[in-house]
């Protein structure tokens, strides 16, 4: 074989080997679509009420990996469709997956089940129990103003200072992990608020949906 010749085998071979792997790269083992996503990851329902997310993407058959904290909310799944179903007012997650080998998608998402659908207002129905119940102790001379003009600065995104100071006063849409919250529902961080008689539940309930639904300055 002279070189002119072994120069053209070895061009064959070469053009075997690149077809070879490309055929087995597109047609015995076509490659699977991953990356599990979810139309929504922090989903929003009131108390009774349902609402669906549609999941996309990974490979099927879609699966619940965790079910939610079921005091607070019910999952269910059918095909591509995820069902939040609320059951009382708090904030879990669920945690769904596709069935990709050897290691699967997963995908957590976050719930907050609120008391009411309507947006509440914090000038409106928030500062005002501040007025009434609050401001006596935490006027504007303190480290925690929650007067008028004041309190939403010093509540929304600030750190903790007296107890559980890990946490935010007001971390926004997690009213489970915010010292308000703990406080006036008497759960953590220490006494229970306001000092010498505790809130009705509606106002509890007010102070958690704000929270849960984005501690806006409304």
């Amino acid at each position: 074989m002279n070189f002119r010749q072994y120069l053209f085998a070895l061009l064959l071979v070469t053009i075997f080997v690149i077809v070879l792997y490309s055929c087995k790269d597109i047609g015995i083992n076509p490659p699977v679509k991953s990356g599990l996503t979810a139309s929504a990851t922090n989903i929003f329902v009131v108390k009774g009420n349902s609402s669906q997310i549609t999941l996309s993407n990974g490979l099927l058959p879609y699966s619940i990996r965790k079910q939610p904290n079921n005091a607070i909310a019910t999952a269910s799944l059918i095909a591509t469709e995820l069902t939040i179903s609320g059951v009382d007012t708090g904030n879990t997650s669920v945690i769904v997956a596709d069935s990709k080998t050897p290691i699967a998608d997963s995908l957590e998402i976050l719930i907050s089940i609120m008391e009411s659908s309507l947006p509440v207002s914090f000038s409106n129905q928030i500062q005002p129990i501040f007025n009434s119940r609050c401001v006596s102790c935490h006027g504007s001379n303190g480290g925690l103003s929650l007067v008028a003009g004041t309190s939403y600065n010093h509540l929304v995104n600030v750190q903790a200072q007296s107890s559980c100071i890990s946490l935010k006063r007001v971390l926004p849409y997690d009213a489970a992990n915010s010292v308000l919250y703990s406080k006036v529902s008497g759960t953590s961080c220490g006494n229970r608020m306001p000092l010498g008689g505790i809130l009705n539940a509606g106002d509890i309930a007010l102070i958690q949906d704000w929270i849960n639904q984005g501690a806006n300055n409304n």
